[in-house]
C-alpha cells in the first residue's frame, strides 16, 4: 500500500532511508481496536485525521482531519472537518461533524489538533486558506445550542500569503495553539515573519478581538544558529508562560542544513527572546519532528526523526542545570524497521513516568511500513524499556501511518489516537488502545 502525501515534508524520505536491522526490541500484545473507521462518502465526515485528539470532561474525543468535509470548489473537494467521537445509547461510538471548513471563509487543511479553554470552547488552526491571505487561520469553535451542529466557528486570526511578506508568519501546519491560564494562545508558524523562517506568535483576547504579538522571527537561512523552520508540532508552556518548541533543521551543527535545535522563546525585561537549550549533531540525533513534554520536575522529553547510533531517531531527555543549561540524554535509538523508526509524534507522560508515541517503520504493505504505538519505561538502573504496543498492518482495516499524539483518557487506561491513512476505506481511523 503506498499513500500519496503530499504535506508531508520528511517522513518518507527519512524512512525510506534506515536500513532493515535485526529485531531485537519487545513486543506486547495490548487490546486494540478501530473506533471509526473514516468512510469514503465523499467526505462528508472528514478525510485524513492528522492531528492528536482531545478529551473534555465525559470523555468524548474531538478532532480535526486535513480534507473531507462538505464540498468546495476551492479545495477541490472537502476542506476538512472539526470532528466529535461520543458513546451512545448503546456503548457504541459515533462520530459526528460539528465544523466543515470552506478555504475562501474560514481556512482549510486543519492539520493540527484541537485545545480547549477553561469555558469549552475549542481552538485550532488551519495550515492554509482563507481567500487572498492563504496563510491559514487560529479559529474558535463555541458551543452553541441554536447550532445545528452545536458549536459555532469564528475566525481569530488570519495569517497572510507568504508571497506578501507577511510580518505575522504563515502556515502554521501541524502546530496548533496551546492556552496559557489567562486565555491567551501561543503558537508557531513555519513561514514569514521579518526574517522569513517563521514565528513564534502570541494572540491575547481584548474588546475589539484578538491582538496578535509576534514574539520572535526565525532566520530564513538553512544554517542560522537560531534554528530554520520551526517544527511540525505544536509548542509548550512554562509555568512562566515561556515558549519551548522545535526546529527541524538550522543550528550551528555538522549536518549539511543543520541538525535542528530545541528552544526556548522566554520573556525579559527588554522583550522576548530566544535561547537554544540543545542543539543536535547527528550522532546524538537529528531533525526534531514532534513536540516536547514536560515532567513534574521540568525535565524536557522529545524525539528526533533521524540520527543517533543508527541514523534512525532517538527519544531524548532535557535536564535542567543549576548554571541554566541543559542536560541531553538519549534514552532510545530506534535501530531498525519493524519495531519502529523515525518517530513523528509529540510524546505522551503518563502518571507513573512512561512515555508514548508513533513512529513510521513497522510491518505491512505501505511504503517502509505502515507505522507503530510504541511505550518507554524508566528503569531502576536508569535504562529505558521499549515495547511496541501495535504495528498498524491495515490488513484487518487497522489504519496506516499514525502521525498523531496518543492521548489518555482521565483514567489513565485508555489510550486514544488516529491514522492518516488506512481503514476500511483508507481514509484513516480513529483507535483506541488499552496497554
Amino acid at each position: 500500500m503506498q499513500h500519496n502525501q503530499p504535506w508531508r515534508r520528511s517522513i518518507g524520505v527519512i524512512a525510506m532511508a534506515i536500513v532493515l536491522m535485526t529485531n531485537n526490541g519487545a513486543w506486547a500484545a495490548s487490546n486494540f481496536k478501530v473506533l471509526h473507521s473514516f468512510p469514503n462518502n465523499d467526505g462528508k465526515d472528514g478525510d485524513e485525521p492528522t492531528g492528536a485528539l482531545v478529551l473534555d470532561g465525559a470523555d468524548n474525543l474531538y478532532g480535526t482531519t486535513t480534507s473531507g468535509g462538505m464540498y468546495s470548489k476551492a479545495c477541490d473537494g472537502g476542506c476538512g472537518v472539526v470532528f466529535k467521537m461520543s458513546l451512545d445509547a448503546h456503548g457504541a461510538w459515533a462520530e459526528s461533524v460539528l465544523h466543515s471548513f470552506n478555504a475562501r471563509v474560514d481556512g482549510e487543511y486543519p492539520e493540527a489538533g484541537l485545545t480547549f479553554d477553561t469555558h469549552g470552547d475549542l481552538y485550532g488552526t488551519t495550515s492554509s486558506g482563507m481567500d487572498n491571505n492563504d496563510g491559514g487561520t487560529v479559529f474558535e469553535l463555541t458551543p452553541d445550542s441554536g447550532s445545528p451542529s452545536g458549536w459555532t466557528t469564528t475566525v481569530i486570526h488570519r495569517f497572510c500569503h507568504n508571497f506578501h511578506g507577511c510580518k505575522d508568519g504563515s502556515n502554521p501546519d501541524l502546530s496548533g495553539v496551546v492556552i496559557d491560564s489567562g486565555g491567551r494562545l501561543f503558537g508557531t508558524t513555519r513561514q514569514d515573519g521579518i526574517n522569513q523562517g517563521g514565528v513564534a506568535y502570541r494572540l491575547a483576547p481584548t474588546n475589539k478581538g484578538w491582538k496578535e504579538t509576534i514574539l520572535y522571527s526565525f532566520c530564513a537561512e538553512q544554517d542560522c544558529g537560531d534554528g530554520f523552520i520551526a517544527a511540525d508540532a505544536t509548542p509548550i508552556l512554562d509555568k512562566s508562560d515561556n515558549l519551548y518548541g522545535t526546529a527541524e533543521e538550522g543550528g550551528l551543527s555538522a549536518c549539511s542544513l543543520g541538525c535542528g535545535l530545541v528552544f526556548e522563546v522566554n520573556h525579559t525585561s527588554t522583550g522576548w527572546e530566544e535561547v537554544i537549550l540543545y542543539e543536535f549533531h547527528g550522532s546524538d540525533g537529528e531533525t526534531p519532528f514532534g513536540g516536547l513534554v514536560f515532567d513534574s520536575q521540568g525535565n524536557i522529553y522529545g524525539t528526533t526523526q533521524a540520527g543517533g547510533k543508527n541514523g534512525s531517531g532517538t527519544v531524548f531527555k532535557l535536564t535542567p542545570a543549576g548554571d541554566g543549561s541543559w542536560k541531553h540524554a538519549i534514552l532510545y535509538d530506534f535501530p531498525q524497521f519493524k519495531n519502529g523508526a523515525g518517530p513523528v509524534s509529540t510524546l505522551t507522560l503518563d502518571k507513573a513516568g512512561n512515555l508514548y508515541g508513533t513512529a513510521a517503520g513497522g510491518i505491512g504493505p505501505c511504503s517502509g511500513g505502515c507505522g507503530v504505538v510504541y511505550k518507554l519505561a524508566p528503569g531502576s538502573n536508569g535504562k529505558w524499556t521499549y515495547t511496541v504496543l501495535h504495528r498498524f498492518t491495515d490488513a484487518a482495516n487497522d489504519g496506516a501511518e499514525p502521525y498523531a499524539t496518543p492521548v489518555f483518557d482521565r483514567t489513565g487506561k485508555h489510550l486514544y489516537g488516529t491514522t492518516a491513512f488506512g481503514g476500511t476505506d483508507n481514509q484513516g481511523v480513529v483507535y483506541e488502545i488499552t496497554p
